[in-house]
């Protein structure tokens, strides 16, 4: 462990680190089985259903699996219910628009891209996830019934048939998840965090005992690493709870993130621990027991230093563990000691708010519909110029593909196609040639239907990086085989399905990745430096309290800085899919955004209380020494942050390199105090205790970006 470096994840070349990142992607892991069997069950009773009762377009119905949110029982029945009344408003939107606009050429073509621009800013705006997929599932599947309209009643009757099946897919799902829910009562987001950070344990008791380590400890540690925490942010972001608790929760979840590739990497290169750091890991081994019970119980936990950097080279994998497991117990901070008026800072979203905050003024969002709209329009113009009714399936699928936020370039190209081809080319055609024609019953359909759902679930449980294809097998799939209650006796309904599949897919690809591309690298890095200018923005304001105006905006600010982890992770996500010479740096790039991003999300967390308590608390309440401090403090943080973010820019544009001056905000901090704090509140001498944890997150940071350039692989 002595002579340990931290190693880059994926040094390998692509073609050399692909195959190996599928094998652990699809490895299974603890709780991926369960949730794979509800997506089955509840896919599979609803093809059942609409082949028995012969219910037309029951594709839609049987996403229904894959769209419901399932964090609990509560918000499962809250998104079942936006399902159905995003539906009805679908299906009530496009009959009446039809019939004032479809019998015309001309006022059809508008009237088609209208609606498709507006499925694509609703997808974009809608603060409920579940209306905005419906409304535009349903909606795009609905103008294809409408292509060239023949009689009236037939199209609305095929409309309402479509509202039928979504009925049945989500009151099936509902009853699934109702019963899995019963049987087990587990909390699936504090479990995921529970049994990373056991494995950690495990790792550094087998050090502390000087044995091997387990064969199965070191597998799952690479496991967990590959899969990453995706599907927990997931469920971060789906939750009801209040935003105070998203940013808690999402701050763990960061931590437990970085500190599993840690953990890995030692598990990898370090078989053994030296006798001299055998007490250390046993101490840090006590700590992650002392963290789980916190976690299990909700309860509180002390805070622990981590060593320092001369200490901490000998064993840097080491050391960087313990730096970033130190983070945690400002997690699990008294709440008590944050001011119920800090809900005005981050008040959950109002419950009478439909669209987001910036839907009509943020730039980005026009130019994803714009682009979205692009796109699907090609399709139309295509599949109406050739008169081939049969690929309209590709403006569903251009929404589809936009229902996910995975980085850029390559990873989507990627996805896409790959998904595609394998539901629709591979396991669509593959069943009509192979398959279908030797089936008499429905129960050799279901357990065909069944399987092919249990290898597009099992894909789409991995990785954000990689669970997007298994939606896009699931669609390509149930298009060719669930859009009508019949087996097809005749290919070219099929093949005309897939080819409308590849044609939504390549053209949502050719005008976001060619007409726009972005690789996913320069873009995490960009979105890291707007973070950091965001964070130096908002320490620099001092709204008062009886300034609503500038109470929400920096509420809008915190937010926007909250949106941007997620983006950042997104990026960071699509990187590995990205090749060329430079692969290599931009990994190590990642690398360290990734490092550095968990830092900034406990500084999000730990600046709540300091920002309230300066907006709230009265002037008994407060000493003017500690004024004083709290200003220094967050001039010289703001400092360093556009300092960071200067440095970190030059290298993205390969302009004159900006050093980074560490201004030693923890020695500034103990420099400023005086040796008697009996002056200070409680209050007060908790928020000193939060802010040199700031300051000491803030000089790694900078001591950090001064020593290693953003690209460097050494």
């Amino acid at each position: 462990m002595a002579t340990t470096r931290i190693q880059f994840p994926h040094e390998a070349r692509f073609i050399t680190w692909f195959p190996d990142f599928l094998r652990k992607e699809l490895a299974p892991y603890p709780g991926r089985g369960a949730i794979i069997a509800r997506t089955v069950i509840s896919a599979t009773l609803t093809a059942i259903l609409v082949v028995t009762f012969r219910i037309p377009g029951g594709a839609i119905g049987a996403l229904c699996a894959f769209l419901l949110s399932r964090e609990d029982l509560v918000s499962t029945a809250r998104s079942a219910l936006n399902l159905v009344f995003a539906f009805a408003i679908g299906g009530l939107f496009i009959p009446i628009g039809a019939r004032f606009f479809a019998s015309m050429p001309f006022t059809h073509f508008l009237w088609e891209a209208a609606s498709l621009f507006s499925f694509f800013f609703l997808l974009r705006t809608l603060t409920n996830f579940a209306v905005a997929t419906g409304l535009c599932l349903l909606g795009t599947n609905i103008l294809s019934i409408w292509y060239l309209p023949g009689p009236a009643q037939r199209n609305v009757e095929l409309t309402l048939w479509q509202l039928a099946s979504v009925l049945v897919g989500v009151v099936v799902t509902l009853a699934v998840e109702t019963v899995f829910h019963a049987i087990d009562r587990r909390d699936e987001l504090i479990e995921g965090v529970d049994v990373r950070l056991r494995q950690i344990e495990d790792l550094m008791r087998s050090y502390a005992a000087g044995q091997p380590i387990s064969q199965e400890n070191a597998q799952m540690l690479t496991q967990y690493a590959v899969v990453g925490v995706g599907m927990l942010r997931r469920l971060i972001a789906r939750t009801a709870d209040d935003s105070a608790h998203r940013a808690r929760v999402s701050a763990l979840v960061s931590i437990t993130g970085r500190s599993i590739d840690f953990a890995a990497a030692l598990a990898a290169t370090a078989p053994a621990c030296d006798v001299m750091q055998r007490p250390r890991v046993a101490a840090l081994a006590e700590r992650l027991a002392e963290l789980r019970t916190a976690l299990r119980t909700n309860g509180q936990m002390t805070g622990w230093e981590p060593l320092s950097d001369e200490e901490g080279r000998a064993a840097p994998l080491l050391s960087g563990l313990e730096a970033t497991l130190a983070l945690a117990p400002s997690v699990f901070a008294n709440k008590s000691s944050i001011d119920p008026r800090l809900q005005i800072l981050d008040a959950p979203q109002e419950r009478g708010r439909i669209f987001v905050a910036d839907a009509f003024t943020n730039p980005e969002h026009l130019r994803f519909v714009l682009g979205g709209t692009l796109a699907a329009m090609l399709c139309y113009i295509l599949y109406v110029g050739l008169a081939w009714p049969g690929i309209s399936t590709a403006v569903t699928t251009c929404v589809l593909t936009a229902l996910s936020n995975v980085g850029a370039s390559r990873q989507k190209q990627v996805l896409r196609l790959a998904g595609a081809v394998l539901g629709g080319f591979v396991f669509g055609l593959g069943s009509q040639i192979f398959v279908l024609p030797y089936l008499d019953s429905v129960t050799g359909f279901a357990l065909l239907f069944a399987t092919v759902t249990g290898i597009a679930a099992w894909i789409s449980t991995s990785s954000s990086r990689l669970s997007y294809a298994g939606l896009q097998v699931a669609v390509a799939f149930y298009l060719i085989n669930l859009s009508e209650f019949t087996i097809q006796t005749s290919l070219t309904t099929a093949r005309d399905r897939a080819i409308g599949v590849v044609l939504g897919t390549s053209m949502m690809w050719l005008v976001f990745e060619r007409f726009y591309p972005r690789p996913a690298a320069d873009e995490m890095v960009h979105i890291f430096i707007r973070n950091l200018r965001l964070f130096a923005e908002l320490l620099e304001y001092s709204p008062t309290e009886d300034d609503t105006t500038a109470i929400i905006k920096v509420r809008r600010q915190r937010d926007q800085i909250y949106r941007y982890f997620g983006d950042a992770t997104a990026q960071a996500d699509a990187v590995p899919f990205e090749t060329g010479p430079a692969r290599a740096g931009h990994m190590a790039a990642r690398d360290r955004i990734r490092r550095w991003q968990t830092a900034l999300r406990t500084f999000y967390l730990l600046h709540a209380p300091l920002l309230q308590f300066r907006l709230f608390a009265t002037a008994s309440q407060r000493a003017s020494l500690f004024a004083k401090i709290d200003n220094n403090f967050r001039e010289e943080c703001s400092r360093a942050f556009r300092q960071v973010a200067e440095c970190l820019e030059s290298q993205l544009e390969k302009r004159a390199y900006v050093d980074v001056v560490p201004c030693g905000l923890r020695s500034l901090l103990s420099a400023s105090l005086p040796d008697e704090t009996a002056n200070f509140s409680e209050r007060e001498i908790a928020l000193l205790r939060i802010l040199r944890t700031m300051a000491s997150m803030i000089d790694r940071m900078q001591q950090e970006v001064a020593s290693e350039a953003l690209y460097a692989t050494e």
